[in-house]
Parts: structure tokens; sequence; C-alpha cells
């Protein structure tokens, strides 16, 4: 099996839509017997793959007559030739009850607009795919994975409204400095709602994200990366300075320096266990919700992306 394949079986749920006629309907099964079932359900939760139904003859290799990314995986209907296009990206995009509504929109709008440049079938609803695992099937995998600001190197996304007025006094030479200063103001109010500089950083790159889509011509995912990290350890290390619109976390007396760092360290711990053990819970419910059954240490790590250890180090306080 390629590495392409092998992704795409690890990307499914545990428990997956499947079917070999949708006329018998469609049943949910264990992933080990997938490879049995010509049709299965993409990972709604954590989308991994821009999905396309190419309802058309010959139509394998159209991304390349069109000038468009090559896609990952191509699953081919021997008989008509009609195919589905699979595109693996770096990044998956959550879909949770507490995901950020930016990145699912910029999700949307390029697989809007790729699916219109591709001129796929528009009534596919991007759930179910032509099962990869499946001999029914020919297969086409290539070492292909994008982050979705890569595809604004193929396509021009429509504009989705407007980015934030910025004051006049600010001379504004770009994209990259309305960037910056429009996340910059949003950060000065934003940060003293945050008490983990992690939670903060990934708040201020979703918050870029949602700036850049606003753009007519978004700016690569090298420079929102660039700029978020920029914006977050800056206002980060001076967020004392900017207001008390939140009491300060840590007050401390007459204590030594030591002590004053063992508090702190102390404190620090506590805060990371609890944000530990809340994402994981969490993870743990959305999964279960989802069809799983019962949940295991790795599909944790997988869904939320810690060290195994610190998985397995929490995983019996889990209800």
């Amino acid at each position: 099996m390629s590495q392409q394949l092998e992704e795409f079986y690890s990307h499914l749920n545990e428990a997956v839509m499947t079917t070999n006629d949708f006329a018998e309907g469609i049943k949910f099964r264990k992933r080990e017997k997938v490879d049995q079932f010509a049709y299965c359900g993409l990972n709604q939760m954590y989308k991994r793959y821009l999905s396309f139904d190419l309802d058309i003859p010959g139509s394998a290799y159209r991304f390349d007559d069109l000038n468009l990314p090559t896609p990952t995986i191509i699953t081919i209907n021997p008989t008509n030739a009609h195919c589905h296009y699979l595109y693996h990206l770096k990044t998956p995009v959550a879909y949770h009850h507490n995901s950020r509504t930016g990145p699912q929109d910029y999700f949307e709008a390029i697989q809007n607009e790729m699916e219109s440049r591709l001129r796929a079938d528009t009534a596919y609803n991007h759930t179910i795919t032509k099962n990869p695992l499946n001999d029914r099937w020919r297969v086409q995998t290539f070492p292909t994975s994008y982050d979705l600001a890569d595809f604004l190197e193929y396509i021009d996304l429509p504009k989705r409204g407007t980015v934030r007025k910025l004051p006049d006094n600010l001379l504004i030479k770009g994209r990259n400095d309305e960037l910056f200063h429009t996340l910059r103001l949003w950060a000065y109010i934003a940060v003293h709602n945050f008490a983990d500089c992690d939670r903060w950083d990934m708040a201020v790159f979703a918050e870029a994200m949602e700036i850049n889509i606003l753009f007519d011509k978004p700016l690569p995912m090298s420079e929102i990366k660039s700029t978020a990290k920029s914006v977050s350890r800056g206002v980060w290390r001076y967020r004392h300075q900017l207001g008390n619109h939140t009491p300060k976390v840590l007050k401390f007396t007459d204590e030594t320096a030591t002590q004053r760092m063992s508090m702190g360290a102390d404190y620090t711990n506590a805060v990371r266990v609890k944000k530990s053990l809340a994402t994981l819970q969490r993870v743990k419910d959305e999964l279960q919700k989802s069809g799983h059954v019962k949940v295991t240490i790795s599909q944790l790590v997988e869904h939320t992306r810690m060290n195994i250890k610190t998985v397995r180090k929490y995983f019996s306080q889990l209800s």
C-alpha cells in the first residue's frame, strides 16, 4: 500500500460510513473492514481532504489540462472513466463545536472555487467518496500534500467581505502591512482573555487566517505564519503593559525570588494539567458522539496532537 493510501486509511474514523450500493443504504462499519466496500465516508470532524466528483468520462487528468494542482489520490471508475479527486491537506480543518469558523470558511471557499474550475459535480456533498482502498476502482496516487494557501497559486477567491478599518494615521503599503496592523490592534485587547501562551499562539494564528481570507488576493501561508508569530510573541511579552482588562493571574507579597519562581512553576503546571485534561475529555466526548464506542490512546494522540506520554498519563482520569 502506498503512503498516500496509508494516510487516507489513518484519517478515517474508527466507525466509517460504507456501502457497495447506495440503493441498499449506508451503514457504519469498523475501519478495519473498509476495504470491502466501494464507497466510504470521509472524516467530517477533522477534514483532511478536499474532495471532488468529476462525473465526466476521461477526467482523470483534467487537473493537468486546466493547470490546477495535482491530486493526491485519483479514484477512477474503469467502466465509464468517471473519477473522484482527493487533495491531502497537511493540516486538517476542524469542524467540531469549538472550532473557529475562519479556517472553515477558508476551506470551503477554496473547495468551491476548485470545484468550479474543475467543472466538478456541484451536487456532490463531499461526505462519501469512491473508496481508493477497494479493488472496484482503478487508483492513482501522487506524493502531494498541501496547505490551503498553496491553492491560491492556481485559483483566485471571490472577495468575501472587507477587512476591519484601520486608523487613518497608519501608512499601509500592502497586504502584509494591513494584516500586521489589523492583527496587532485586535491582539492588544484579545490577549487579556488568555492565561496560556500556547492557546494564545493558536488564537492569533486563527485570527490571522480569518483576516487573510478577506483580502482580494490572500497572502501565502508562510506570510500568515510569520506575521502571526511576530504579533503573538510581541503582544504576549508586553501584555501586562496593555491595560488592566482582567485581573493579574498571579499575586506575590514578600516571597523570595526562589519562592516566586516555584509558585509560578506550580501555577503554570496546574494550568497545563487542567488544559490537557479538558482537551482530552472534549476530544474523547466528540469521538464517542461520532461513533467511536471505545476511544483509544492512539486516537487521542492523533486528534489532539499531544505527546503519547502525556495522553497515557491522563488517560485514566477521563470519564
